[in-house]
């Protein structure tokens, strides 16, 4: 999307250059005041192009973690900051500390989400994916699990976090989120998140980016007793604090 900045000059009207209207990052939906952390193959696909706001993204990689997210409030700021002054003397200009102030109020007010996944599911997904790393093509399911390391394996944006809730917590291992839901029950989710913010933010259950060839509705069958150990004790965080079992 782009916003044409015009200017009158002796009475002439003159295009100046299109700037883009820019936008943090997927996760962010200013109008709504919210901030979506996306955990690769966990269904956020949908839930992202229904918060994307139109515009330019600063950092384009949708699965940006919460801080990540909350470090970057100040880079965004900053930079609408910068490059507008249109007075004399400069007092309409933030001062840094406002912009730290304003990019720490906006992380503190607004409602911060997340959506998780069973790991044994969701290590299926990762090995069936499309995009990034295709493993089901270079490697068999217990193979790719025994190497099967980081919550991001096979992505085509990786990052060493090792479980999904490295994702949603600071490096304290605090839970920054207000809510996080079980892509299992996204359809009570979405009441929840409706009723949580007032009706701000309603969304609608739609598949997007399914693998027809995926078996991770059956996950259950490709597992072995040693694959299925393997991951229990790899993902063992996500496992205890989510409750999940096989």
């Amino acid at each position: 999307m782009f916003q044409k900045v015009i200017r009158k000059i002796s009475g002439e009207k003159v295009e100046s250059h299109e700037i883009d209207t820019l936008i943090l990052n997927e996760a962010v939906n200013f109008e709504k005041k919210t901030i979506f952390i996306a955990v690769p193959k966990t269904g956020t696909t949908s839930v992202r192009k229904q918060l994307r706001q139109e515009g330019k993204a600063i950092v384009e990689n949708p699965h940006l973690d919460i801080l990540q997210i909350r470090d970057s409030l100040y880079v965004y700021f900053l930079k609408i900051a910068l490059g507008n002054n249109r007075t004399f003397p400069s007092s309409s200009v933030p001062t840094n500390k406002e912009v730290h102030i304003r990019a720490d109020e906006t992380f503190r007010t607004f409602f911060k989400f997340s959506a998780v996944r069973n790991p044994w599911a969701r290590a299926v997904s990762l090995y069936h994916r499309r995009e990034g790393v295709l493993m089901s093509e270079q490697l068999s399911f217990d193979d790719f699990c025994k190497k099967h390391f980081y919550a991001s394996d096979t992505c085509f944006h990786p990052t060493l976090h090792k479980n999904q809730l490295d994702w949603l917590c600071d490096d304290e291992e605090n839970l920054l989120m207000d809510y996080v839901y079980k892509l299992e029950n996204f359809d009570d989710a979405i009441t929840e998140i409706a009723e949580r913010t007032d009706g701000r933010i309603q969304l609608v259950n739609r598949r997007a980016n399914s693998n027809p060839n995926s078996l991770a509705s059956k996950y259950r069958e490709l597992y072995t007793e040693e694959t299925r150990r393997i991951i229990a004790q790899r993902f063992e965080k996500d496992i205890e604090y989510f409750k999940y079992t096989f």
